[in-house]
C-alpha cells in the first residue's frame, strides 16, 4: 500500500465520512441532547471500521474526520475543536499501538474515538454552552454519570466495530475489499 495516500484513499475516506454524516441525520432527530452520540455510534462505527480496514494506516481516522471538522468550522468552531480533539486522542494512542490492519486495533480505535467523543462533547457542552442549551450537559457532566456515559459510548463504538467487521467479511467474500482478518 505504500506510505503515501492516493486519490482512491481520499475518495474512499470521503465516502465513509458521508456515510457517518448521513447516519447522524438518520438517528439525530430521535435522540435527546447529550445522547445523540450514543445513538449514532453503532451506525457511525460501521463506516469508521470500514474506513480503518480499507485505509489501514495511522492517520486513517484523521483522513476521514478532519476534512469534515474543517467544513464544520464555518458553522461552529467549537464543533471543529471537538472533532479535532477526538481525532487527536484516537490517533495518538493508535500511533503507539500500530496501524489499523488488525481487527483488535480497529476495535480499540473505535472505542477510543466514541468514548473520547462522548467525554469531550459532554464537557464542551457543559462548559462552553450557555443557558438552556447547557442544562442537559451540566447534568451529564457529573463524574459518575459522565463515566457511565463514556463507557456506554465506548460499548456503542464496539457494537459499530462488530457490525463493521461483519460488513467487511461480506465485502471480502464478494471480492470487494482486500483486508487482513
Amino acid at each position: 500500500m505504500g506510505n503515501r495516500w492516493h486519490l482512491r484513499d481520499y475518495v474512499f475516506a470521503a465516502f465513509m465520512t458521508i456515510g457517518m454524516v448521513i447516519a447522524v441525520f438518520i438517528v439525530g432527530p430521535f435522540a435527546p441532547p447529550g445522547f445523540k452520540l450514543l445513538a449514532w455510534a453503532p451506525l457511525g462505527g460501521i463506516f469508521l471500521t470500514l474506513g480503518m480496514a480499507r485505509l489501514q494506516r495511522r492517520g486513517s481516522v484523521a483522513l476521514m474526520i478532519l476534512p469534515l471538522a474543517l467544513l464544520l468550522a464555518l458553522i461552529n468552531p467549537i464543533i471543529t475543536l471537538y472533532l479535532a480533539v477526538t481525532v487527536l486522542v484516537t490517533e495518538v494512542v493508535m500511533f503507539f499501538l500500530g496501524n489499523y490492519r488488525r481487527k483488535t486495533n480497529r476495535l480499540v480505535g473505535n472505542i477510543l474515538f466514541f468514548a473520547s467523543a462522548n467525554l469531550g462533547g459532554v464537557l464542551l457542552g457543559a462548559f462552553l454552552l450557555t443557558g438552556s442549551q447547557a442544562a442537559p450537559f451540566a447534568k451529564l457532566a457529573q463524574p459518575g454519570i459522565l463515566l457511565l456515559l463514556t463507557i456506554v459510548a465506548g460499548a456503542a463504538g464496539a457494537l459499530g466495530w462488530w457490525l463493521g467487521e461483519l460488513a467487511i467479511k461480506q465485502l471480502r467474500k464478494a471480492g470487494k475489499m482486500d483486508v487482513d482478518l
